[in-house]
C-alpha cells in the first residue's frame, strides 16, 4: 500500500507538470492533452473493479458465476434508468458514488496508517478525499456543461449555478482544514500531503485531467493495493512474503474483465465519436462509469466491513 500511495502522489505531481506544460500551447493542442490524459486515467481506472464477481464470491459464499450473473444485472439495471430517467436516478447515483469515492479515502488510510480519526474528523477526510471532484465542479462547471448535457440537459443547467458551485468550494475548504489540522496533530503528515495534492490537482489542474488522473492514478491505484490484501488468492500469496507473485495473480484475474469493460466502453465511445462529438463520448464513459459503481460500492461496503470486524476483534478486551 505503501507504495501504491507514493506512486499515486508521483502521478499526481506529474499531471500538474504536464497541464502547467500544456497550457502553453495552442487551444487546440491543449485540448488534445487534456483528452488524453482524461482518457488515459479513465481506462487506469478499470481494472480495480475486474475482480469485484471473485470478491463478492468470497463474500457471499455464493457461485462466481451467480454473484458475477447479480453484478452486471444490477450495472445493466442502473444504466437503463440512467438513460431513461434523467435526474430521477443521476442525482442519487452521483450521491453514492460520492460517498464512495470518500469512504475509499477515509480506509485507504485507515489501511496505510492505523489512524482511526474521530467520526467527525473522518466525515471531513472523506470529503477532503474528493477535492479532484468537487472543486473543478466549483470553479468550471461552465467548462463542463457541454459533457454534463450530454449526461442530462438538467445537469449541465445545474453546473452553471454559481452559488451552489461556490457552497460546494467552502464545503470542501472547511473539510480540508479540518482533515489537515486533526492530522497535522496525530502526526499523520502524509494525510497532509495527501489532502493538499488532491487539492491542487482539483484547484489547478483542467476539470477532466483533475478527475481522469485522480479516478486512474490515485483512486483506483491505491483500491487495487487494498486488493492484494482481500482477494484470497493474492492474500494468501501476500502473507506468504510473495509480492511479487501476489501481484501478478491479481494481475491475471482482472485481465479478461479489464479487457472486457474496454471493449463495452470502446464500443459505446466509438458510436460516441462517430457523431463527432468529444463531449457525448466522454458523457458515455461517465455513465458507464457510473452504472458500473453501484454494484462495485456494494462490493467494496462489504470489503470494508470485513476489514473494520477485523481491526475490531484485536482491539484490547475483544472477545
Amino acid at each position: 500500500m505503501t507504495i501504491a500511495a507514493i506512486w499515486s502522489r508521483r502521478l499526481v505531481v506529474a499531471a500538474l507538470v504536464i497541464a502547467a506544460v500544456a497550457s502553453l500551447l495552442p487551444a487546440g493542442a491543449q485540448q488534445v492533452v487534456v483528452l488524453v490524459l482524461a482518457a488515459a486515467g479513465l481506462l487506469a481506472g478499470l481494472p480495480h473493479g475486474s475482480v469485484d464477481h471473485r470478491l463478492a464470491a468470497q463474500l457471499t459464499g455464493r457461485p462466481v458465476l451467480v454473484v458475477g450473473a447479480c453484478y452486471a444485472a444490477v450495472a445493466v439495471l442502473t444504466w437503463v434508468l440512467l438513460m431513461t430517467t434523467g435526474l430521477l436516478a443521476l442525482v442519487p447515483v452521483l450521491a453514492l458514488s460520492l460517498v464512495h469515492f470518500g469512504l475509499g479515502e477515509l480506509e485507504v488510510v485507515r489501511a496505510t496508517t492505523g489512524w482511526r480519526p474521530s467520526r467527525a474528523v473522518s466525515v471531513a477526510l472523506a470529503v477532503a478525499g474528493t477535492g479532484a471532484l468537487l472543486l473543478p465542479l466549483a470553479r468550471s462547471g461552465v467548462q463542463l456543461a457541454g459533457v454534463a448535457v450530454s449526461i442530462s440537459p438538467s445537469l449541465g443547467a445545474l453546473l452553471t449555478l454559481w452559488p451552489g458551485r461556490a457552497a460546494v468550494a467552502a464545503v470542501w475548504a472547511l473539510a480540508a482544514a479540518v482533515t489537515v489540522v486533526a492530522a497535522a496533530r496525530a502526526g499523520q503528515h502524509g494525510v497532509v500531503l495527501d489532502v493538499l495534492l488532491v487539492g491542487a490537482l482539483g484547484a489547478l489542474a483542467p476539470p477532466l485531467v483533475a478527475f481522469g488522473v485522480w479516478f486512474g492514478g490515485w483512486h483506483a491505484l491505491r483500491h487495487c493495493a487494498r486488493l492484494l490484501t482481500a482477494d484470497g488468492p493474492s492474500a494468501a500469496l501476500l502473507a506468504a512474503g510473495e509480492q511479487r507473485q501476489a501481484v501478478r495473480a491479481l494481475t491475471r484475474a482482472s485481465a479478461l474483465p479489464t479487457l472486457a469493460a474496454v471493449l463495452v466502453l470502446a464500443g459505446l465511445v466509438t458510436a460516441a465519436v462517430s457523431a463527432a462529438d468529444p463531449d457525448a463520448a466522454l458523457g458515455t464513459t461517465l455513465l458507464v462509469l457510473l452504472a458500473l459503481t453501484v454494484p462495485h460500492m456494494l462490493v467494496v461496503l462489504g470489503i470494508d466491513r470485513v476489514s473494520n470486524s477485523a481491526h475490531a476483534s484485536r482491539l484490547p478486551g475483544a472477545s
